[in-house]
């Protein structure tokens, strides 16, 4: 049972099955993010490195809890479950599912406590913090018992939570809404027509229109990547929503060209 408890542990073993996953995973989300803030938002190094690596720790811990959820309590209300671990793990989730989460919200508690033990984040940054957490969590919960297109909509405000999280816990309203606009544009948007085109939603007009999801990834940045040009004079965020866009850009370009040679398949890679 003491596996399920240590954050990360879940995350690469249900769904990161092989290494370009896991590279997959670091380059399009915590490595942005400390790009996003340590590089383009500029924020110091010393100390807000290590409070990251504190927050991620906490941040995960309860995340995972919806994963947990999904693959072991969910699965017994779908005509067509989608199996991610094998039966026994998934008795055993189900058997101590609440001793698994307590331990997590307990963990969660010790890191988030130790940003504000340390000096590292005022009283008020672990308020917005603990909220999107608490608002995160409270969307995977509806995603799980949600079994509709109404899926969709909380799957975009779980994923908008996963890239907007550390934002506001560094970067709050001193920036205005501009990293939280930039940050959308460059993943949730995307990911959320992504998923919007699974075969259990039966869209088929945006199946259709999205078609390989490689070759929309690409065209999708490219699109957004020139219209940041196109209005970069008139708008003071616009450098930072190119790098960011960029980004990803030159990453999903690369996937595609390594797809089309074929030195992967898109299976391999998220």
């Amino acid at each position: 049972m003491y596996k399920f408890v240590i954050p990360f542990y879940y995350l690469s073993y249900s769904r990161l099955k092989s290494l370009p996953e896991k590279l997959s995973l670091v380059w399009i989300y915590p490595l942005f993010l400390m790009v996003f803030l340590f590089g383009f938002y500029q924020l110091e190094i010393n100390p807000h490195f290590f409070s990251f690596f504190l927050a991620f720790v906490a941040w995960i811990s309860i995340y995972e809890i919806g994963y947990l959820e999904n693959d072991a309590l969910t699965i017994k209300k779908e005509a067509h479950p989608n199996f991610r671990i094998n039966q026994e793990d998934i008795d055993l989730i189900n058997k101590n599912f609440r001793r698994i989460a307590w331990i997590r919200i307990l963990i969660f508690m010790g890191f988030t406590s130790s940003l504000y033990h340390f000096n590292f984040c005022s009283i008020e940054q672990i308020v917005w913090f603990v909220s999107i957490v608490i608002f995160a969590r409270f969307f995977f919960y509806l995603h799980n018992v949600i079994r509709s297109r109404w899926n969709i909509i909380s799957y975009f405000f779980l994923c908008l939570s996963k890239y907007w999280v550390f934002p506001i816990l560094y970067l709050g309203l001193g920036h205005g809404f501009d990293p939280y606009l930039i940050v959308l544009c460059c993943f949730p948007v995307l990911r959320t027509i992504e998923h919007a085109v699974k075969p259990k939603y039966k869209i088929s007009w945006l199946k259709k229109l999205v078609g390989s999801l490689d070759v929309f990834r690409v065209k999708y940045y490219s699109i957004v990547l020139l219209f940041s040009f196109l209005i970069s004079c008139g708008f003071s965020f616009t450098p930072i929503l190119i790098y960011s866009i960029a980004y990803f850009y030159i990453f999903r370009l690369g996937v595609w060209m390594l797809i089309g040679s074929g030195k992967y398949s898109r299976e391999s890679i998220t």
